[in-house]
Protein backbone atom coordinates (compact mmCIF):
# COMPACT_ATOMS: atom_id res chain seq x y z
CA UNK A 1 0.00 0.00 0.00
CA UNK A 2 1.08 3.23 -0.76
CA UNK A 3 1.88 5.78 1.91
CA UNK A 4 0.93 8.94 2.30
CA UNK A 5 4.45 10.96 2.80
CA UNK A 6 5.39 8.86 0.19
CA UNK A 7 2.98 10.20 -2.13
CA UNK A 8 3.32 13.33 -1.49
CA UNK A 9 7.40 13.13 -1.84
CA UNK A 10 6.41 11.97 -5.26
CA UNK A 11 4.01 14.99 -6.17
CA UNK A 12 6.26 17.82 -4.46
CA UNK A 13 8.99 16.65 -6.95
CA UNK A 14 7.13 16.07 -10.02
CA UNK A 15 3.32 17.56 -9.89
CA UNK A 16 3.81 20.86 -9.14
CA UNK A 17 3.73 23.24 -12.04
CA UNK A 18 2.53 26.80 -12.43
CA UNK A 19 0.28 26.23 -16.14
CA UNK A 20 2.47 28.85 -17.81
CA UNK A 21 4.87 27.44 -19.85
CA UNK A 22 3.42 26.72 -23.42
CA UNK A 23 4.33 22.77 -24.52
CA UNK A 24 2.00 21.58 -27.05
CA UNK A 25 2.83 18.93 -29.47
CA UNK A 26 1.14 17.80 -32.19
CA UNK A 27 1.32 14.50 -33.99
CA UNK A 28 -0.57 12.88 -36.63
CA UNK A 29 -2.54 10.11 -35.31
CA UNK A 30 -4.60 8.16 -38.16
CA UNK A 31 -4.44 4.03 -37.36
CA UNK A 32 -6.49 2.86 -40.64
CA UNK A 33 -7.61 5.97 -42.20
CA UNK A 34 -11.33 5.77 -41.06
CA UNK A 35 -13.25 8.83 -39.40
CA UNK A 36 -14.98 7.78 -36.37
CA UNK A 37 -16.52 9.41 -33.16
CA UNK A 38 -14.27 8.97 -30.39
CA UNK A 39 -17.04 7.86 -27.12
CA UNK A 40 -18.51 5.51 -30.32
CA UNK A 41 -15.34 2.72 -29.87
CA UNK A 42 -15.21 2.63 -25.76
CA UNK A 43 -14.63 -0.99 -24.46
CA UNK A 44 -13.97 -1.57 -20.24
CA UNK A 45 -10.86 -3.73 -19.28
CA UNK A 46 -12.06 -5.89 -16.23
CA UNK A 47 -9.22 -6.75 -14.02
CA UNK A 48 -8.30 -7.31 -10.78
CA UNK A 49 -8.70 -4.28 -8.88
CA UNK A 50 -6.89 -2.44 -5.46
CA UNK A 51 -7.40 0.48 -3.76
CA UNK A 52 -4.11 2.56 -2.47
CA UNK A 53 -3.82 6.17 -1.10
CA UNK A 54 -3.36 8.73 -3.35
CA UNK A 55 -4.20 12.29 -4.22
CA UNK A 56 -7.49 12.76 -5.78
CA UNK A 57 -7.43 16.36 -8.24
CA UNK A 58 -10.53 19.02 -7.42
CA UNK A 59 -10.96 22.21 -9.11
CA UNK A 60 -11.76 25.76 -7.74
CA UNK A 61 -15.44 25.04 -7.76
CA UNK A 62 -15.05 22.19 -5.84
CA UNK A 63 -13.84 24.45 -2.51
CA UNK A 64 -17.39 25.04 -0.99
CA UNK A 65 -18.28 21.81 -1.13
CA UNK A 66 -14.44 20.48 0.42
CA UNK A 67 -14.99 23.43 2.90
CA UNK A 68 -11.84 25.09 1.87
CA UNK A 69 -11.41 28.80 0.58
CA UNK A 70 -8.65 30.18 -2.13
CA UNK A 71 -6.91 31.68 0.92
CA UNK A 72 -6.09 27.89 2.43
CA UNK A 73 -5.10 26.65 -1.04
CA UNK A 74 -2.11 28.95 -0.45
CA UNK A 75 -0.74 26.74 2.05
CA UNK A 76 1.53 24.42 -0.02
CA UNK A 77 2.11 21.69 3.28
CA UNK A 78 -1.82 21.39 2.60
CA UNK A 79 -2.26 21.70 -1.43
CA UNK A 80 0.20 21.18 -4.04
CA UNK A 81 -1.17 22.84 -7.71
CA UNK A 82 -1.16 19.88 -10.07
CA UNK A 83 -2.01 22.35 -13.22
CA UNK A 84 -3.37 26.45 -13.22
CA UNK A 85 -6.84 25.33 -11.77
CA UNK A 86 -6.39 22.03 -10.11
CA UNK A 87 -4.77 21.02 -6.76
CA UNK A 88 -4.28 17.87 -4.92
CA UNK A 89 -3.86 17.23 -0.99
CA UNK A 90 -0.30 17.35 -0.18
CA UNK A 91 -1.06 14.59 2.36
CA UNK A 92 -3.74 12.57 0.95
CA UNK A 93 -6.20 10.04 2.96
CA UNK A 94 -8.64 9.10 0.14
CA UNK A 95 -8.68 5.74 -1.90
CA UNK A 96 -8.38 5.00 -5.70
CA UNK A 97 -8.91 2.48 -7.78
CA UNK A 98 -5.89 1.03 -9.23
CA UNK A 99 -4.03 -2.32 -10.83
CA UNK A 100 -2.58 -4.76 -7.91
CA UNK A 101 0.45 -4.14 -9.21
CA UNK A 102 0.17 -0.09 -9.47
CA UNK A 103 3.33 1.60 -8.04
CA UNK A 104 3.81 5.44 -7.08
CA UNK A 105 4.87 6.13 -10.77
CA UNK A 106 1.50 4.56 -11.79
CA UNK A 107 -0.03 6.81 -9.39
CA UNK A 108 1.95 9.43 -10.20
CA UNK A 109 0.48 9.20 -13.78
CA UNK A 110 -3.00 8.77 -13.03
CA UNK A 111 -3.16 11.79 -10.71
CA UNK A 112 -2.14 14.07 -13.63
CA UNK A 113 -4.31 12.46 -16.32
CA UNK A 114 -6.78 12.95 -14.18
CA UNK A 115 -5.89 16.79 -13.10
CA UNK A 116 -6.04 17.60 -17.28
CA UNK A 117 -9.12 15.49 -17.82
CA UNK A 118 -11.16 17.75 -15.14
CA UNK A 119 -9.81 20.93 -17.72
CA UNK A 120 -10.07 19.10 -20.69
CA UNK A 121 -12.65 16.01 -20.03
CA UNK A 122 -12.47 14.97 -24.01
CA UNK A 123 -9.10 14.11 -24.30
CA UNK A 124 -7.91 10.23 -23.99
CA UNK A 125 -4.74 9.22 -22.61
CA UNK A 126 -2.24 7.97 -25.13
CA UNK A 127 1.20 7.22 -26.26
CA UNK A 128 3.93 6.78 -23.13
CA UNK A 129 1.17 7.83 -20.48
CA UNK A 130 -1.06 5.00 -21.65
CA UNK A 131 1.46 2.45 -21.77
CA UNK A 132 3.06 3.37 -18.48
CA UNK A 133 -0.91 3.15 -16.95
CA UNK A 134 -1.22 -0.12 -19.18
CA UNK A 135 1.73 -1.43 -17.30
CA UNK A 136 3.44 -2.01 -20.71
CA UNK A 137 7.16 -2.40 -20.95
CA UNK A 138 9.04 0.12 -22.06
CA UNK A 139 12.64 1.46 -23.18
CA UNK A 140 14.19 3.87 -20.32
CA UNK A 141 15.21 6.27 -22.89
CA UNK A 142 11.39 6.57 -23.63
CA UNK A 143 10.06 7.14 -20.32
CA UNK A 144 9.04 10.28 -18.93
CA UNK A 145 7.05 12.64 -16.36
CA UNK A 146 4.59 14.13 -19.42
CA UNK A 147 1.25 13.12 -19.47
CA UNK A 148 0.03 12.18 -23.34
CA UNK A 149 -3.04 12.80 -24.17
CA UNK A 150 -4.64 12.80 -28.02
CA UNK A 151 -7.80 14.82 -29.14
CA UNK A 152 -10.01 13.99 -32.09
CA UNK A 153 -10.96 18.14 -32.19
CA UNK A 154 -8.14 19.88 -34.48
CA UNK A 155 -8.85 23.05 -32.59
CA UNK A 156 -7.90 21.70 -29.83
CA UNK A 157 -5.38 23.54 -27.96
CA UNK A 158 -3.34 22.52 -24.55
CA UNK A 159 -0.28 25.05 -23.36
CA UNK A 160 0.15 23.58 -20.14
CA UNK A 161 3.58 22.56 -18.79
CA UNK A 162 4.75 18.79 -19.14
CA UNK A 163 1.77 17.60 -21.51
CA UNK A 164 1.57 16.80 -24.88
CA UNK A 165 -1.29 17.06 -27.08
CA UNK A 166 -1.25 14.59 -30.09
CA UNK A 167 -4.29 14.67 -32.59
CA UNK A 168 -5.78 12.02 -34.20
CA UNK A 169 -8.67 10.12 -35.10
CA UNK A 170 -10.29 6.67 -35.76
CA UNK A 171 -9.02 4.91 -32.43
CA UNK A 172 -10.69 2.74 -30.09
CA UNK A 173 -10.91 3.94 -26.07
CA UNK A 174 -10.21 1.56 -23.60
CA UNK A 175 -11.76 2.45 -19.89
CA UNK A 176 -9.02 1.07 -17.78
CA UNK A 177 -9.27 1.72 -13.56
CA UNK A 178 -11.86 4.74 -14.72
CA UNK A 179 -9.01 6.21 -16.75
CA UNK A 180 -9.67 6.81 -20.79
CA UNK A 181 -6.92 5.56 -22.91
CA UNK A 182 -6.30 4.71 -26.38
CA UNK A 183 -7.19 1.12 -26.62
CA UNK A 184 -4.01 -1.47 -26.26
CA UNK A 185 -4.30 -2.75 -29.96
CA UNK A 186 -3.85 1.17 -31.39
CA UNK A 187 -1.32 2.06 -28.85
CA UNK A 188 1.09 -1.13 -30.04
CA UNK A 189 0.83 1.21 -33.74
CA UNK A 190 1.14 4.55 -32.36
CA UNK A 191 4.44 3.44 -30.26
CA UNK A 192 5.96 1.77 -33.69
CA UNK A 193 7.73 4.36 -35.02
CA UNK A 194 9.29 5.58 -31.69
CA UNK A 195 10.79 2.30 -30.75
CA UNK A 196 12.80 -0.27 -31.79
CA UNK A 197 11.89 -3.46 -33.52
CA UNK A 198 13.20 -5.75 -30.26
CA UNK A 199 11.10 -3.00 -28.14
CA UNK A 200 8.16 -3.64 -29.97
CA UNK A 201 8.02 -7.08 -29.65
CA UNK A 202 8.49 -6.95 -26.42
CA UNK A 203 5.54 -4.54 -25.91
CA UNK A 204 3.35 -7.09 -28.18
CA UNK A 205 4.26 -9.64 -25.76
CA UNK A 206 2.96 -8.43 -22.61
CA UNK A 207 -0.20 -6.87 -24.59
CA UNK A 208 -1.40 -10.27 -25.40
CA UNK A 209 -0.35 -12.15 -22.50
CA UNK A 210 -1.51 -11.67 -18.67
CA UNK A 211 1.51 -9.52 -17.74
CA UNK A 212 0.22 -7.08 -15.38
CA UNK A 213 -3.48 -6.47 -16.15
CA UNK A 214 -3.35 -8.81 -19.57
CA UNK A 215 -3.87 -9.96 -22.22
CA UNK A 216 -4.91 -6.05 -23.23
CA UNK A 217 -5.39 -7.53 -27.18
CA UNK A 218 -4.78 -10.13 -29.13
CA UNK A 219 -2.52 -11.40 -31.80
CA UNK A 220 -5.53 -11.92 -34.17
CA UNK A 221 -6.52 -7.96 -33.40
CA UNK A 222 -3.02 -6.50 -34.12
CA UNK A 223 -2.70 -8.73 -37.27
CA UNK A 224 -6.35 -7.71 -38.23
CA UNK A 225 -5.37 -3.91 -37.64
CA UNK A 226 -2.53 -3.95 -39.51
CA UNK A 227 -4.02 -5.75 -42.45
CA UNK A 228 -6.61 -2.85 -42.61
CA UNK A 229 -4.17 0.26 -41.97
CA UNK A 230 -4.05 2.29 -44.94
CA UNK A 231 -1.27 4.74 -42.95
CA UNK A 232 1.35 2.36 -41.45
CA UNK A 233 3.64 4.21 -39.73
CA UNK A 234 7.14 1.71 -39.45
CA UNK A 235 5.06 -0.83 -41.64
CA UNK A 236 8.41 -3.18 -41.70
CA UNK A 237 8.98 -3.34 -38.22
CA UNK A 238 5.45 -3.42 -37.35
CA UNK A 239 5.04 -6.58 -39.92
CA UNK A 240 8.55 -7.78 -38.46
CA UNK A 241 7.01 -7.69 -35.03
CA UNK A 242 3.77 -8.96 -35.69
CA UNK A 243 5.97 -12.14 -36.54
CA UNK A 244 7.67 -12.77 -33.52
CA UNK A 245 5.32 -11.63 -30.99
CA UNK A 246 4.19 -14.94 -28.96
CA UNK A 247 1.60 -15.45 -26.13
CA UNK A 248 1.48 -15.87 -22.72
CA UNK A 249 5.37 -14.83 -22.34
CA UNK A 250 5.75 -13.87 -18.53
CA UNK A 251 8.33 -11.17 -18.76
CA UNK A 252 9.78 -8.61 -21.45
CA UNK A 253 13.74 -10.21 -20.48
CA UNK A 254 12.30 -13.26 -21.39
CA UNK A 255 11.53 -11.65 -24.71
CA UNK A 256 14.65 -10.74 -25.03
CA UNK A 257 16.31 -13.89 -24.16
CA UNK A 258 14.11 -15.57 -26.98
CA UNK A 259 15.43 -12.39 -29.57
CA UNK A 260 18.97 -12.98 -28.48
CA UNK A 261 18.45 -17.30 -29.12
CA UNK A 262 16.94 -16.09 -32.48
CA UNK A 263 19.27 -13.38 -33.51
CA UNK A 264 22.72 -15.43 -33.02
CA UNK A 265 21.49 -17.81 -35.22
CA UNK A 266 19.63 -20.54 -33.84
CA UNK A 267 16.16 -22.45 -34.12
CA UNK A 268 13.68 -20.14 -32.15
CA UNK A 269 12.44 -21.77 -29.06
CA UNK A 270 8.76 -22.64 -28.26
CA UNK A 271 7.56 -20.27 -25.23
CA UNK A 272 6.52 -22.47 -22.03
CA UNK A 273 6.58 -26.01 -23.73
CA UNK A 274 4.31 -28.91 -21.94
CA UNK A 275 6.63 -31.07 -19.70
CA UNK A 276 4.48 -33.87 -18.09
CA UNK A 277 5.76 -34.49 -14.88
CA UNK A 278 5.28 -38.27 -13.87
CA UNK A 279 7.25 -37.82 -10.56
CA UNK A 280 4.15 -35.26 -9.25
CA UNK A 281 1.12 -36.01 -11.42
CA UNK A 282 2.02 -32.53 -12.66
CA UNK A 283 2.36 -30.21 -15.86
CA UNK A 284 5.59 -27.91 -16.00
CA UNK A 285 6.05 -25.24 -18.29
CA UNK A 286 9.28 -23.82 -18.47
CA UNK A 287 10.07 -19.93 -19.98
CA UNK A 288 11.30 -21.69 -23.01
CA UNK A 289 12.44 -25.00 -24.79
CA UNK A 290 13.30 -27.28 -27.38
CA UNK A 291 11.05 -30.55 -26.65
CA UNK A 292 12.65 -32.86 -29.28
CA UNK A 293 15.99 -32.32 -27.68
CA UNK A 294 14.71 -32.41 -23.93
CA UNK A 295 16.39 -28.64 -23.66
CA UNK A 296 15.01 -25.89 -21.21
CA UNK A 297 15.99 -22.27 -20.57
CA UNK A 298 15.14 -20.77 -17.86
CA UNK A 299 15.32 -16.73 -17.31
CA UNK A 300 16.22 -16.14 -13.76
CA UNK A 301 14.94 -12.74 -12.73
CA UNK A 302 16.68 -10.92 -9.16
CA UNK A 303 13.52 -12.18 -8.04
CA UNK A 304 14.56 -15.68 -7.59
CA UNK A 305 17.75 -14.58 -5.88
CA UNK A 306 16.24 -12.36 -3.45
CA UNK A 307 12.94 -14.60 -2.83
CA UNK A 308 13.36 -17.62 -0.52
CA UNK A 309 10.48 -19.19 -1.51
CA UNK A 310 10.65 -18.61 -5.64
CA UNK A 311 14.39 -19.87 -4.88
CA UNK A 312 13.27 -23.01 -3.15
CA UNK A 313 10.46 -23.15 -5.87
CA UNK A 314 13.06 -22.70 -8.83
CA UNK A 315 15.32 -25.85 -7.09
CA UNK A 316 12.46 -28.44 -6.82
CA UNK A 317 11.07 -27.33 -10.63
CA UNK A 318 14.41 -28.30 -11.97
CA UNK A 319 14.99 -31.12 -10.36
CA UNK A 320 11.63 -32.48 -11.61
CA UNK A 321 12.56 -31.01 -15.01
CA UNK A 322 15.56 -33.86 -14.94
CA UNK A 323 13.85 -36.43 -13.30
CA UNK A 324 11.91 -36.83 -16.74
CA UNK A 325 15.04 -36.00 -18.87
CA UNK A 326 15.81 -32.18 -19.77
CA UNK A 327 18.47 -30.73 -19.07
CA UNK A 328 18.29 -27.02 -17.56
CA UNK A 329 19.77 -24.14 -18.80
CA UNK A 330 19.28 -20.54 -16.57
CA UNK A 331 20.21 -17.14 -17.88
CA UNK A 332 20.37 -13.97 -15.63
CA UNK A 333 21.55 -10.44 -16.40
CA UNK A 334 24.89 -11.64 -15.18
CA UNK A 335 25.14 -14.16 -17.64
CA UNK A 336 28.46 -14.05 -20.01
CA UNK A 337 26.12 -14.58 -23.26
CA UNK A 338 29.25 -15.20 -24.90
CA UNK A 339 29.67 -18.33 -23.21
CA UNK A 340 26.01 -19.16 -23.17
CA UNK A 341 26.35 -18.75 -27.20
CA UNK A 342 29.16 -22.02 -26.64
CA UNK A 343 27.38 -23.64 -24.15
CA UNK A 344 23.83 -23.34 -26.57
CA UNK A 345 25.54 -24.17 -29.86
CA UNK A 346 26.68 -27.67 -28.21
CA UNK A 347 22.95 -28.22 -26.90
CA UNK A 348 21.68 -28.13 -30.79
CA UNK A 349 24.55 -29.34 -31.87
Amino acid sequence: MAKAGAISALSRRFLRTDGKCPQSHSDAFTIHGARTIMSVMRRTIRSPADFQTAPVPFMHSDLEARGLTEFALKDQSRFLQVFRGVWVEADPSSRVLCPPWADQKWLLQQVRLSALLLLHPNVIGCSLTAAALYGLPLPSRRKDFDTHVISDNRGRRIRRKAVQLHRGSGFDITEFYNLPLVSATDLFFELAPLISEADLIALGDAAISRQNSGPLTSLDQLREKAAASQYLKARKSVRRALSLIRETVDSPRETWLRLWIIANGFPEPEVHPEVKCSTVSATLRPDLGYPDIKLAIEYEGDHHRTSSYQFGADIERRQLLEAEGWVVLRVSKRTDMGTFKHILAIHLG
